[in-house]
């Protein structure tokens, strides 16, 4: 058999692969486990396919076990790196008064005499919060959404915040817990820790009221937060 033929088998074992792992992982399964589950099981396939080939070509065994063996330490290590490593974020979030104590400072008397509106303006002030509730991953902490003085708004992650790592995660405004209607705000920046995200103007807080972290390989909401008044 010519070399060529030879080099052949590492794009075509490659490309098997991959195309298994989109069909089964991507398509088929119906969320989180079931791909992970169906990805392992799709290696197992494939050893035993490419094992037979080896067998009955065994001048190209080591062309096809070799990339096999590649392939399989790339996606170990790809699935530690992205679902199982925690990374830690500590930013320094805004924080504000919230809007239901109608712009006082904590234990501030309502019945006192009140800045005039224009100084009431001058102040951070929470708009909405919730806590984070898991959906496909463990999760907890909170969320906030801060309109800033200066103008703009943020939305805040904190008290302990933490969710299961999952491979690109995204934060979402959405108008439910699926995900399916949303304003992306952007990459989920750690999987534990402080941390705020800028929201962009115009976005309707009435109607994307649920913070919604979304797996976008696996097409699943990992976690949730609906946003009621502060």
């Amino acid at each position: 058999m010519s070399l060529a033929a030879k080099l052949l088998a590492v794009p075509v074992v490659v490309l098997t692969i991959a195309a298994g792992l989109w069909f089964w992982s991507g398509v088929v399964a119906p969320g989180y486990w079931s791909t992970i589950v169906l990805g392992v099981l799709w290696f197992v396939a494939c050893s035993v396919l490419f094992g037979r080939i080896g067998q009955r070509r065994p001048e190209l065994r080591p062309w096809v076990r070799g990339t096999f063996l590649a392939c399989s330490v790339a996606a170990a290590f790809a699935f530690y790196w992205t679902s199982v490593r925690d990374t830690v974020v500590d930013e320094e979030i805004v924080t504000g008064v919230p809007a239901s104590r109608g712009g006082l400072p904590a234990g501030g008397d309502p019945l006192a005499p009140q800045p005039e509106p224009v100084e009431m303006t001058r102040q951070n002030v929470v708009e909405l919060t919730g806590p984070v509730r898991p959906e496909g991953h463990d999760a907890d902490g909170t969320a906030r959404v801060v309109r800033l003085a200066a103008g703009g708004r943020r939305l805040t992650l904190s008290d302990g915040f933490e969710i299961d790592p999952g491979p690109q995660v995204r934060v979402y405004l959405a108008t439910d817990a699926g995900g399916e209607t949303f304003k992306d705000i952007g990459a989920l920046k750690g999987s534990k820790g402080t941390q705020q995200y800028a929201i962009p103007a115009g976005v309707d807080l009435a109607r994307y009221d649920t913070v919604v972290f979304w797996c976008v390989p696996f097409s699943q909401s990992l976690a949730s937060a609906a946003l009621m008044p502060a």
